[in-house]
């Protein structure tokens, strides 16, 4: 019964050195947005990265990046209402969160979304992204 408790004391230590470290990427992506940096862009996102936007069109890699660099509202750059982090393993992490994005006609939009972080080799990258407008919104 003892071992049990370690193990779960243990688990628990893991998931929170890893949201951690998800948390570190998130600002390391905020500041690279903000500074336009898209050379650290580049390493944060996964080369088969891809997000699906509320609408169903699809990004990869390079088409994500043109749009955060280019100053365009984001899920990634918009100010979080709520986040939500699930660790699975030491190689995977999927946040839930909620932000609003105004437009450039100043209308407001809330997301629901989702981003998935996995660990290739020693270093974080985000594989895959999806926001879905919130009904009322719509």
């Amino acid at each position: 019964m003892i071992f049990v408790g370690v193990f779960a004391v243990q688990a628990q230590m893991e998931n929170n050195k890893t949201i951690s470290e998800i948390k570190s990427l998130r600002q390391k992506l905020l500041t690279a947005i903000k500074e336009r940096d898209r050379k650290t862009l580049d390493t944060i996102y996964a080369d088969d990265f891809t997000h699906t936007h509320a609408s169903g069109q699809v990004d990869d890699k390079q088409k994500r990046i043109n749009a955060l660099v280019s100053g365009e509202a984001t899920i990634e750059s918009a100010e979080v209402s709520e986040i939500n982090f699930r660790a699975y393993g030491k190689t995977t992490v999927v946040a839930v969160g909620q932000s609003a994005i105004t437009d450039a006609q100043q209308k407001t939009t809330n997301y629901r979304w989702t981003i998935v972080y996995v660990k290739s080799g020693r270093k974080w990258q985000i594989a895959a992204s999806q926001a879905t407008k919130i009904p009322g919104d719509v």
